[in-house]
């Protein structure tokens, strides 16, 4: 595996220097006295024996427990993998001053440092004290975070049974929180597993624009995208640019390259303007179909309708060039788009280092061979 060292040294071979180092952005900015403070509260709770000592320390520390900082430490624990139990002593001492109010960050926080630490039925005891308190915390995107975690270690049908405990949480069980366990099956699970339950519960919410968003990206099947994106029109409800890029997506990971150009002209039709992402798709596909000639075509057509290429376009097409081996011209549109204003990324360069390395495979026969 190339370093990173490695790969900066060869960012002058192609004949290109960052105007601004790549190890030279802050890690963090802000308040410097809250901060401190941030750093003062998180030592207390990692260095605590028991709930008591961490309840002394707290108060003779003299620090003031805003949300700003509540929410700031939480974050703290949870990307240093702090422990949870003395985390949620934390998190309850601080709820339970009068008249103070936890923010829904802080909660979906605390929900997934416990979470990931696999303390479930703690959860479940948050869970009931916070409707107790505050209802109105408890939200599609707390759905999300718990589902999540469950997601990672237990069966979809296990997960799906905790989808249905929300149902005596949340204020409003709705397609808000459908879309929520979708979205985690999508993310943790497999589209096969989300569109299954889907079709099991989908008589018992409203699916909506984002319910069929979240779904008909990662179709495989060009005939099951079809079918679905008719289902969702049968349904009553309108596709936007997201659901189009999503079908136009498939139809160019499936090289059906002329079908793909069909969704673009009925959106042009409906109003929809294509966009960045919906031009990038039709390079890729054109590159899957050996026309690299074609796909580069596609950048300066897309100028011609007001949208401008962005480096995940202009990498598209540089990558047809490279797995056709003809280097030349994937540094030509390297070079324009240096000249266009944008930065080649990682992306841009591991194209060419997997060409160098013999790693690039060609995927359209006839075009190359080996790999």
């Amino acid at each position: 595996m190339m370093t990173t060292a490695k790969r900066l040294a060869f960012l002058p071979l192609l004949g290109y220097v960052p105007s601004v180092p790549f190890l030279s952005r802050p890690f963090c900015s802000g308040n410097p006295s809250l901060n401190d403070d941030v750093e003062t509260v998180f030592r207390i709770i990692s260095s605590s024996t028991s709930s008591k000592n961490l309840v002394q320390s707290l108060k003779s520390s003299g620090v003031f427990l805003s949300n700003d900082l509540i929410d700031k430490v939480l974050k703290r624990v949870r990307f240093s993998h702090g422990n949870p139990l003395q985390a949620l002593e934390f998190f309850n001492y601080t709820g339970y001053r009068r008249g103070f109010y936890h923010t829904a960050f802080s909660l979906d926080t605390m929900l997934y440092i416990l979470g990931r630490n696999r303390v479930f039925d703690k959860i479940w005891e948050l869970l009931i004290e916070m409707r107790q308190k505050d209802r109105s915390l408890i939200s599609p995107r707390t759905v999300m975070v718990v589902l999540g975690r469950i997601a990672k270690v237990c069966s979809v049908r296990q997960t799906v049974e905790s989808f249905r405990k929300f149902k005596k949480l949340v204020p409003e069980f709705d397609t808000g929180c459908f879309n929520a366990l979708l979205r985690t099956l999508c993310q943790e699970k497999s589209m096969v597993d989300a569109r299954n339950v889907y079709h099991s519960l989908k008589h018992q919410f409203r699916p909506n624009l984002q319910t069929f968003n979240i779904l008909l990206s990662g179709w495989k099947s060009t005939e099951e995208a079809k079918e679905f994106f008719e289902e969702m029109r049968e349904m009553g409800v309108k596709p936007d640019i997201v659901s189009y890029n999503c079908l136009v997506d498939v139809y160019c990971k499936g090289r059906e390259v002329d079908s793909a150009y069909k969704v673009v002209e009925k959106m042009r039709d409906e109003d929809i303007t294509p966009d960045v992402i919906t031009y990038t798709s039709l390079i890729g596909g054109l590159g899957l179909i050996g026309q690299p000639d074609k796909a580069r075509d596609v950048l300066k057509e897309m100028k011609e309708y007001g949208c401008y290429p962005d480096v995940a376009a202009y990498n598209a097409a540089i990558r047809n060039y490279c797995i056709a081996k003809r280097l030349g011209e994937a540094y030509k549109l390297m070079d324009d788009m240096v000249k266009k204003g944008l930065t080649p990324n990682a992306t841009t360069y591991n194209l060419f280092f997997r060409v160098s390395s013999g790693r690039m495979i060609c995927q359209v026969p006839g075009i190359c061979t080996g790999g």
